[in-house]
């Protein structure tokens, strides 16, 4: 069953969605109640999975290109397979099943366009067993939203897919940065 937002959900959201810097004193003045309301509707937005504090990064202050990768698998279980072992990649900001003759997309970004070229034809996504056949759709620049759930690998060891970034003949060339869960990545995130 859906969970219906209260109208002082939607405006915390909405506040948060702004400025999720907002002090719950601050959001407790625009919205004529106390800074302890605001923090219990919060933390039950919380705890109820409807939302959650993160940092979202700029591509476009971090100069990153980005690619929709769509996949269409030979069989569910081949899906199910691909998207448990990319679940967690660093250059995934989007992954979700699709109803139709594609049934996964993937939306990735990447530090220029050599990394791009090597993560949408040599390696990840679109070169795992089970895809019958994929699609690469490079984006020029995002417009909405401006930030997103780019993430950040704080100690570095071996990309979470299994791809061994280390012994890449891109990587040794210069043309590809490797993941940034790579123990030898050479980039910036």
């Amino acid at each position: 069953m859906q969970e219906k937002l209260s109208n002082v959900e939607r405006k915390i959201l909405k506040i948060l969605q702004e400025d999720g810097r907002a002090s719950y004193s601050r959001m407790g003045k625009m919205l004529k109640m106390t800074h302890v309301g605001v923090r219990k509707h919060i933390l039950s937005l919380i705890n109820r999975g409807i939302m959650r504090v993160s940092a979202g990064l700029s591509p476009k202050a971090m100069n990153l290109r980005h690619a929709i990768i769509l996949i269409e698998t030979i069989d569910d279980k081949s899906a199910s397979r691909i998207i448990e072992r990319f679940r967690d990649c660093p250059r995934l900001v989007f992954l979700s099943r699709l109803i139709g003759g594609n049934n996964i997309i993937a939306i990735t970004v990447a530090e220029d366009m050599n990394v791009l070229e090597s993560i949408t034809s040599t390696c990840i996504l679109r070169t795992a067993e089970g895809i019958r056949r994929s699609e690469v759709i490079v984006g020029s620049s995002i417009i909405y939203p401006e930030y997103l759930p780019i993430r950040i690998v704080a100690e570095r060891s071996s990309p979470p897919c299994g791809v061994d970034c280390c012994s890449c003949n891109r990587l040794k060339n210069d043309i590809c940065l490797g993941c940034p869960a790579s123990s030898c990545y050479k980039g910036f995130l």
